[in-house]
């Protein structure tokens, strides 16, 4: 019944402000903990945390930071897949490239863009981006040789730069993880694989082409 009113559109004002409420609480009390640590101020916090918490678990009303993760709601598919980015060198040599080059790109944001729309688009369409990522791949290789951050998002602030939601590890960590000369080509590869069956052997990962520049 809840869900139901929060979608009425003459609510919505009240519970963005109900948010906002709830959130500025969260801050004072947080700041009133920084200013004096003291054992009845912590309990405060704590108390207020976890009742908020509990009404959007009951209410099923998102309140940030406070949320009902309705992102992991259902039960995980048995079957996943993801994608990786290879670089060729000029003697047709495959390197991984590390999806920092992508920054400030989120890699999971480019990731759905390409399975929604790459399979369909024209050839020039899937030139330019092609073109796109050998640039990217490129230029993260030549930072790297010369010393550099691989992504941008780490330019200024290096290990301190707030990382994305889903983080990927490195795999690009030192000038021998890529070739000495320029890409010539990238190729894009969607991995598909049984999550029980790759548990007991992670080789067992299905891969097919999804796009390679020039082709």
């Amino acid at each position: 019944m809840i869900e139901a009113l929060s979608g009425q559109p003459w609510l919505r004002p009240a519970l963005d402000v109900a948010r906002l409420a709830a959130f500025l609480g969260f801050v004072a009390l947080g700041l009133a903990v920084a200013r004096r640590p003291e054992r009845r101020r912590v309990d405060r916090l704590i108390a207020y945390v976890m009742a908020l918490s509990v009404a959007v678990g009951l209410t099923q009303v998102e309140a940030w930071p406070f949320t009902n993760w309705a992102l992991v709601h259902s039960m995980a598919p048995s079957r996943m897949s993801s994608w990786e980015i290879e670089g060729l060198d000029a003697t047709g040599r495959a390197w991984p490239v590390d999806a920092r080059v992508l920054q400030p790109l989120a890699p999971e944001e480019f990731g759905s863009w390409m399975f929604a729309r790459v399979p369909g688009l024209p050839e020039d369409a899937r030139a330019r981006v092609g073109r796109f990522l050998l640039d990217r791949a490129e230029a993260g290789r030549q930072r790297l040789v010369s010393g550099q951050p691989v992504g941008g998002n780490e330019t200024l602030l290096g290990p301190l730069a707030a990382p994305f939601h889903f983080q990927q590890k490195p795999i690009w960590r030192a000038p021998s993880d890529v070739p000495a000369e320029p890409f010539v080509a990238v190729r894009v590869q969607v991995l598909e694989w049984d999550v029980e069956t790759r548990r007991r052997d992670e080789s067992q990962v299905t891969r097919r082409p999804l796009l390679r520049y020039p082709s």
